[in-house]
């Protein structure tokens, strides 16, 4: 949270996807734009940016809709990533290289990138999510519950989960 006089604001982005469709909406406060991947090309979502959250002026914050596709990867930056020494990185050619890696593994070497860069001293914090989207036919996840049928625990209905 960043305070101006004696008040307090924070950036943040929220995501919301529904499991069932598909449908993804978000609201961005203050958050420079999500990079998306798709058919190995990066391209920067422009979304529209609301002021921070904590700002006590009358502000509605626009729900707005994402275009997700199976397949895409959907990276999502705060400031400290794209700050001082971290302009002479490539991040839309990192993150075309770490395609292959599991979205956690692409995350952390996106992060380790920016720290190199800063020499091991960053002034902003640098957080990045990465999130591959396989579409709603392509799961094992159940839409109510998100959770991986095969690692959850059985639901209260007397029903138990297969051994491993």
């Amino acid at each position: 949270m960043r305070e101006h006089g004696r008040q307090g604001y924070v950036i943040g982005r929220l995501l919301r996807i529904s499991l069932i469709d598909g449908k993804t909406e978000f609201i961005n406060a203050g958050h420079p734009w999500p990079l998306r991947m798709r058919d190995g090309k990066v391209r920067e979502i422009a979304p529209e940016i609301d002021m921070p959250f904590g700002f006590h002026a009358p502000h509605r914050y626009r729900v707005q809709s994402l275009d997700l596709r199976p397949g895409d990867r959907l990276v999502m930056l705060t400031d400290g990533m794209l700050e001082r020494n971290a302009h002479s990185l490539d991040l839309s050619d990192l993150i075309v290289r770490t395609r292959a890696l599991h979205p956690r593994e692409a995350a952390r070497t996106l992060i380790a990138a920016v720290v190199d860069a800063h020499h091991g001293h960053l002034q902003d914090d640098a957080t990045v999510m990465c999130l591959d989207w396989h579409g709603v036919d392509h799961s094992r996840r159940d839409a109510d519950t998100g959770a991986d049928l095969a690692d959850a625990s059985a639901r209260r209905t007397g029903r138990t989960v297969p051994e491993r």
